[in-house]
C-alpha cells in the first residue's frame, strides 16, 4: 500500500495485545505481539470497512468461521475510526497452505462463496444498481475506445488487423449482455469486484477465505466470473467449474439472469485488451514493441472462450428448466 505518515501508537494502545515489533508490508502492518502475530490493516474507506465487518460476522453466525475476523479493542469495538481512515486487527496465520483446487475443494469453495454472498445481501449500505451502472458505462466506453484504435491501427499494422475484429466482437457482446433485460434488478447485490485464488488457503486442512481488505466493489456475479475465469485458464478443467457452481447452488440457486451477468463479465477480454493497449503504447513511444505479451494473452483467450461455452451450456440448461422465454 502507499506509505504515508501514520502514528500507529494511538491505534495500537486501543488493543489488549502488547506490540513487540512492527513490520510494514505491502498492504498491511505485521505485528509481533505477546498474543501472537497480528495484521493491522488501514482502510481508506470507512464505509467499506463497516460493510466488510458485517458480512464476516454474519458468516460466523451462520457457523462458518474459516474467514478472517476483526479482533475487538479494549472497549469491545470491532474496528477503529480515526480521521478519515479505518483500522482493523486480525490474526496472522503463519502456516497457510496454497489452494490447489480439486473437484471437492472447488465444490466447497462454491458453497463458501454462496454463503458469503447471502451474508452480503443482508447489508444494504451500498446499492448494487449503482455498481452495475458503473460496469455498463465502463464496458461501453472501452468498446468505443477499442473501435477507435481499430480504425487507427488496423491499416498501420497488418498484424493488428487480425487481432481487432474478435476483440471488438467480445467487448461489444459483453457490453450488450451487461444491459440485458434478462437481468433481474431485484436479485442484484454487492460483493467484491475480484475473487481470486489468492483469497483461498488451507489452514489445518480446512478451506479458509482470506483477504478483501482493499478490494473495490461490484455486483456479486462479477467475482464469481473472475474466479472461474482464473481457475479455468490455469487448470483448464471444466469439472472444477461445474463443481464450484454445483456447490454454490446448494446454498444460492442461480437464475438465467445471473448466468447472463456472469457470462457478460467472462466475455469481456480484459487480458487481451490490456496487452493490446500496452503494445500500441509501446509502438507509439519507441516505434516498435515486443508482441510476446499480447500473443500469450491471445492464447489464454482461447481457454476463456471454452469456459464461456461451458457456462453458456449450463445457463441454457437452467433456462430450459425454469423459464421458456426467447433469447
Amino acid at each position: 500500500m502507499a506509505r504515508e505518515r501514520i502514528d500507529l501508537s494511538e491505534v495500537l494502545q486501543r488493543y489488549k495485545a502488547r506490540v513487540i515489533r512492527i513490520t510494514p508490508l505491502d498492504d498491511y502492518y505485521l505485528l509481533e505481539t505477546n498474543r501472537g502475530p497480528k495484521e493491522l490493516h488501514v482502510w481508506p474507506r470507512v464505509d467499506v470497512m463497516r460493510w466488510s465487518f458485517a458480512w464476516r460476522e454474519q458468516m460466523a453466525r451462520q457457523g462458518l468461521r474459516e474467514v478472517e475476523r476483526f479482533i475487538r479493542t479494549r472497549d469491545a469495538k470491532p474496528y477503529l475510526v480515526m480521521g478519515k481512515k479505518g483500522f482493523t486487527l486480525t490474526d496472522h496465520l503463519r502456516r497457510i497452505d496454497p489452494f490447489v483446487p480439486t473437484v471437492e475443494t472447488a465444490r466447497q469453495s462454491g458453497r463458501v462463496v454462496a454463503r458469503m454472498h447471502t451474508a452480503q445481501q443482508k447489508n444494504h449500505l451500498f446499492q448494487a444498481h449503482d455498481f452495475l451502472k458503473q460496469e455498463q458505462l465502463h464496458a461501453f466506453s472501452e468498446a468505443r475506445r477499442a473501435r477507435a484504435l481499430s480504425e487507427e491501427w488496423s491499416a498501420r499494422d497488418p498484424w493488428l488487423s487480425g487481432v481487432f475484429p474478435p476483440l471488438l466482437e467480445r467487448m461489444e457482446r459483453s457490453a450488450e449482455l451487461l444491459s440485458s433485460r434478462r437481468i433481474d434488478p431485484d436479485r442484484l447485490a454487492v460483493s467484491h469486484r475480484d475473487l481470486r485464488q489468492v483469497n483461498w488457503g488451507l489452514v489445518s486442512d480446512k478451506l479458509f477465505l482470506r483477504g478483501f481488505f482493499q478490494t473495490p466493489l461490484s455486483v456479486q456475479q462479477r467475482d464469481v466470473a473472475c474466479f472461474l475465469r482464473e481457475l479455468y485458464v490455469e487448470f483448464q478443467n471444466a469439472d472444477l467449474v461445474t463443481a464450484f457452481l454445483d456447490g454454490y447452488e446448494e446454498h444460492k440457486p442461480l437464475q438465467y439472469g445471473d448466468y447472463t451477468l456472469m457470462l457478460a463479465f467472462m466475455a469481456y477480454p480484459e487480458d487481451v485488451w490490456q496487452s493490446l493497449d500496452r503494445y500500441i503504447s509501446g509502438v507509439r513511444e519507441d516505434g516498435e514493441a515486443p508482441t510476446g505479451d499480447l500473443e500469450q494473452a491471445l492464447a489464454r483467450q482461447q481457454h476463456v472462450d471454452r469456459l464461456l461455452r461451458h457456462v453458456a451450456h449450463r445457463a441454457e440448461h437452467a433456462r430450459s428448466e425454469a423459464a421458456h422465454e426467447q433469447i
